[in-house]
């Protein structure tokens, strides 16, 4: 049976954890940004611009953040487009491609789900939040995780549309 796309993108995630602690703050995802060969770079972007990719054929690719966001917002949308840089080099083969994250988009398709996806499980692994948010709540797991509330309610939004295997749930 083929694997569902949230599937791939929380594996993925798992794979990218086990390769190397994520960490506080946001050196870890730029040191796995690096693995993958981009280069991060924090920039005075429009206000309803979280952060993007380029990758073109013959370059590396360049992921750009919001530096007037938060850190919290600005750790999210880095793992996001981390999984944009998964998703395209890894499962699909792609060497040139771009995604552009505004903050109320409404061009939603399945690139930026598994990104979604791929930056929950990144820095929220499931069984990790579920542990976290049932003994402590919401907003401790959100300070612990580095995310905003938000982040967190939607990541367990999705954990409840479609639950982690028990491997991935004992996965932390």
């Amino acid at each position: 049976m083929t694997d569902l796309k949230w599937q791939i993108a929380r594996r993925k995630a798992r794979e990218v954890r086990a390769a190397g602690p994520v960490g506080p703050g946001l050196a870890g995802l730029v040191e796995i940004a690096e693995r993958w060969n981009a280069s991060v770079e924090f920039a005075r972007l429009r206000e309803d611009l979280s952060g993007f990719i380029i990758k073109e054929p013959g370059q590396d690719p360049r992921i750009y953040i919001n530096a007037d966001h938060t850190t919290a917002r600005q750790r999210f949308t880095l793992a996001h487009e981390i999984g944009h840089l998964i998703e395209r080099e890894s499962v699909a083969g792609d060497n040139n491609y771009s995604f552009v994250d505004y903050r109320a988009s409404e061009r939603y398709d399945l690139h930026e789900f598994f990104a979604d996806e791929f930056a929950g499980e990144l820095l929220m692994p499931a069984g990790l939040l579920i542990r976290t948010v049932r003994q402590h709540g919401e907003y401790k797991a959100a300070v612990d995780f580095g995310v905003s509330v938000p982040a967190v309610k939607r990541r367990l939004a999705r954990l409840a549309k479609n639950p982690p295997s028990t491997e991935a749930a004992n996965n932390v």
